[in-house]
């Protein structure tokens, strides 16, 4: 986004609820001073997981371990154990599984301090800590950490409170660059990925309406056109609409769209409008839903953006819908945002007359 001054703090808790880890961020104590930029938060975060992880206990689990003993334990290896004979040495070598906190994600969060520590711009204080911190996992192995190895974690019930901590490790990641000398680390601008902050503000969106109010159902909404073939060739079909946010009550349906973008607005011939391809999908999910049943003949729209150069708040009636277009302003305090986004789901002027 052009000059964007949404909050780390406020970037931070929207990455927490897309990931549906709102209440384990909460609870996770960074202190009292406010973090200048993200890396310094981040940083915090994953101290602050580090040492939880540490006074619940680390998580073990079952390596394979490869020694030269004097009774046999596991696995023979039969080539290195006649090589040990040959040099008249009376061992044997075995292989066995032992538990060991040597985890590949104990190897990620042990990489992602060390990482963290490199960023140029973190405190001095926190890369001391960051560094202190993983000197205190000794039994586990130092990893040159690559994206392909968040995808090779296996969580389970017993060790699912690591997930938190390992999408952090995951958003540092994807957000550091080597500086060009090869010394250490600098930040990406995360607002300026308008491709990523779209999905993450959708899932935010989402995910707040899906644990913070109960008057709605929140769910999946997929459309079909309202459409009849009149041809004979049907082996290329219309695809399939999917609308990213749906809430239904006994009364009311509504069906959400959010953008991201630098402006919720756009400059035609010297004056402002509204971004006419928003619009124009928006209405088209209201008018294909129709076709589902009585109950969606008046479903509601919205076209929700973030605020960041203009606050808009447009409502209408088109064709029998009530449609809004606002925009929710993340430069404020978290608890304005939370109430911002739960008074959007007021019913609208014409609704309420009725």
């Amino acid at each position: 986004m052009s000059d964007p001054r949404i909050p780390i703090a406020n970037i931070y808790y929207m990455f927490c609820y897309a990931w549906d880890r709102f209440e384990q961020a909460k609870a996770t104590d960074v202190g009292a001073e406010p973090s200048p930029d993200l890396p310094n938060l981040l940083a915090r975060v994953l101290l602050a997981g580090v040492r939880n992880l540490i006074r619940r206990g680390l998580d073990r689990g079952y390596q394979p371990k490869v020694e030269e003993l004097a009774t046999v334990r596991g696995r023979i290896e039969i080539d290195a154990s006649l090589s040990l004979q040959a040099q008249r040495i009376r061992r044997l070598a075995c292989e066995f599984d032992e538990l060991s906190h040597d985890v590949l994600h104990n190897r990620i969060i042990k990489a992602s301090m060390l990482r963290l520590a490199g960023v140029r711009s973190l405190e001095p204080d926190l890369a001391h800590e960051l560094r202190a911190a993983s000197r205190t996992l000794r039994d586990v192995t130092d990893m040159r950490l690559t994206g392909a190895d968040f995808a090779r974690v296996q969580l389970h019930r017993n060790n699912a409170y690591y997930d938190f901590l390992l999408r952090v490790c995951r958003l540092a990641f994807d957000l550091m660059l080597p500086n060009a000398d090869g010394n250490g680390f600098q930040f990406q601008d995360i607002l300026r990925d308008e491709r990523k902050m779209a999905l993450v503000f959708e899932s935010f969106v989402r995910n707040f309406y899906r644990t913070e109010q109960t008057a709605f159902r929140v769910s999946p909404l997929q459309l079909r056109w309202d459409a009849i073939p009149i041809s004979r060739d049907q082996t290329i079909v219309l695809p399939q609409m999917r609308t990213d946010i749906f809430l239904s009550s006994p009364t009311r349906r509504i069906i959400i769209d959010t953008k991201y973008y630098r402006d919720a607005l756009q400059e035609r011939f010297g004056s402002k409008t509204f971004r006419s391809e928003n619009l124009y999908q928006l209405f088209s999910y209201l008018k294909n839903a129709e076709a589902i049943g009585p109950e969606f003949a008046g479903v509601e729209g919205m076209l929700l953006y973030p605020a960041v150069n203009h606050r808009v708040d447009a409502q209408y009636q088109i064709q029998g819908h009530a449609v809004r277009i606002v925009t929710i302003d993340l430069d404020q305090e978290w608890p304005g945002i939370e109430e911002g986004l739960r008074s959007l789901l007021q019913p609208p002027p014409t609704a309420a007359a009725a």
